[in-house]
């Protein structure tokens, strides 16, 4: 221990005196004091806390993870090519725990800025908040729409693809018998799905959601949705009327529903939110939710013109519950953005080992830049109703499998940034951490660590030259 915890501090002395470490220092400063006070989002409480979030956390997490990637490449290879390494390894200490060392210096030292400067962004932007006068309306939205952590709930979907192989068997003997099977097929699923989500004049339509857990009943939950008016063209759109229904979960009659809304009026192609009374989830975690499209003879309309609803899939809606408040939220996403720092320093400390300087800022930086390419690759293709993707030609499906395959061994720095979810009150779920714990610390940055410690105990100090 006495020889692992001298090279950290060496390792962290030798970063402190870097000056790349003052430049992007004074940037983290920066934008740890200044950004949370001084970025303007839509005037509206929640609007200045999210866009302060996202652009203050962001910036100090990308500066955070350079200096990290940076330094970690720089000190080892420093070391090597000063002939300073060539004196430890004269000493009882083996290679392997040199290199540990490094990493865990370079790790902890940029764990406790990232750490002090997240508590001080919080703080200012808590403070910034209160300090404005808004609206009592909208401090409640604030705490209830962003300064939370929600977890979404997404309804059940009918057996599309069967109904779709159901009525092309039906069809069938009316069809022509050069037809194309599958254009035929998925021309049909196209139709169900389409017609599924329309709610015309005087029509309803009914979502169940199933294992929706409520934690704390005197919490509201929220229905989230966006439906279009009349078209899906986002020049179309309108301001209708719509009654929200929720099913009494108490009563006997499956078909007893109570309005949540009353002829409330929501602007087609944009999302809204709609508070909703824990009490309508049943014993069995379900909930069902419904929308009612006014006739026309009712008089909601005034001088617009009746028309149809149109609910896309992917649009929900969705049911939003609260876990957990916006502290414990912010905390899970800081443990992420730490295990991005460790991979980082892990990347460096051992491309650091094999290659000079510049190359290893070399190699270390197109690795990253392969990951953001091949996660960009990956998610290019076009996805159906369903989430699968379609492919225009075999050349793209193979171009799309093997991209999926690469992508198995790099990592995207994107995949770890969950600052928007941060800023929109999304829960980050225990299960992504637990899955980046394993995928990315124990399985991805544990293979590179192994590969650098052993890159380091092979080479050849003698024939390092300083030229």
């Amino acid at each position: 221990m006495r020889a692992f915890t001298a090279i950290v501090k060496q390792t962290v002395r030798s970063a402190v005196r870097s000056h790349v470490f003052h430049v992007l220092g004074v940037l983290i400063l920066l934008a740890v004091f200044l950004l949370p006070v001084t970025v303007s989002g839509d005037g509206t409480a929640a609007g200045q806390l999210q866009i302060a979030i996202t652009y203050s956390l962001g910036v100090v997490v990308a500066l955070i993870s350079t200096t990290t990637l940076w330094l970690s490449c720089a000190l080892l290879s420093r070391e090597v090519e000063t002939y300073s390494l060539h004196l430890v390894t004269t000493k009882p200490c083996p290679r392997w725990l040199i290199w540990v060392g490094k990493w865990f210096g370079v790790f902890l030292m940029h764990t406790i800025i990232l750490l002090i400067s997240a508590a001080i962004i919080l703080a200012l932007v808590i403070w910034r908040t209160r300090r404005e006068d808004f609206p009592p309306a909208e401090v409640q939205r604030l705490h209830s729409e962003v300064m939370v952590g929600r977890r979404a709930f997404q309804p059940e979907q009918p057996p599309f693809s069967q109904m779709a192989d159901d009525e092309y068997k039906r069809r069938l003997p009316e069809l022509d018998k050069a037809h194309d099977p599958k254009t035929v097929r998925n021309e049909i699923l196209r139709q169900l799905v389409a017609s599924s989500g329309e709610v015309a004049p005087g029509g309803q339509r009914f979502w169940e959601f199933r294992n929706v857990r409520v934690s704390d009943p005197q919490e509201p939950l929220f229905i989230r949705y966006r439906f279009y008016s009349g078209s899906t063209t986002p020049s179309d759109q309108k301001e209708v009327p719509g009654i929200w229904l929720l099913r009494d979960p108490k009563s006997a009659d499956q078909e007893r529903f109570y309005p949540a809304t009353e002829n409330e009026k929501a602007l087609g192609g944009a999302f809204h939110e709609l508070r909703a009374d824990p009490a309508f989830v049943g014993e069995d975690d379900r909930l069902v939710v419904g929308y009612a499209n006014p006739p026309a003879e009712t008089g909601a309309w005034g001088a617009l013109k009746p028309m149809p609803v149109i609910f896309q899939i992917a649009d929900g809606p969705a049911i939003l519950v609260r876990v957990t408040g916006f502290a414990a939220n912010y905390a899970r996403s800081l443990l992420l953005a730490v295990f991005q720092i460790g991979f980082l320093a892990a990347l460096g400390c051992m491309v650091g080992a094999a290659f000079s300087t510049p190359v290893a800022a070399f190699v270390a930086i197109s690795y990253l830049i392969i990951g953001m390419a091949v996660r960009a690759a990956v998610e290019a293709p076009l996805r159906d109703d369903f989430g699968n993707f379609q492919y225009k030609g075999k050349l793209e499906m193979v171009t799309h499998r093997l991209a999926q395959v690469v992508s198995a061994a790099v990592v995207s720095v994107d995949e770890m940034n969950t600052t928007g979810d941060l800023a929109r009150g999304r829960l980050i779920e225990w299960r992504r951490i637990g899955g980046d714990l394993l995928w990315l610390i124990v399985v991805r940055a544990g293979l590179i660590a192994a590969l650098g410690m052993w890159v380091l105990t092979r080479r050849e100090l003698g024939t390092v030259i300083r030229r």
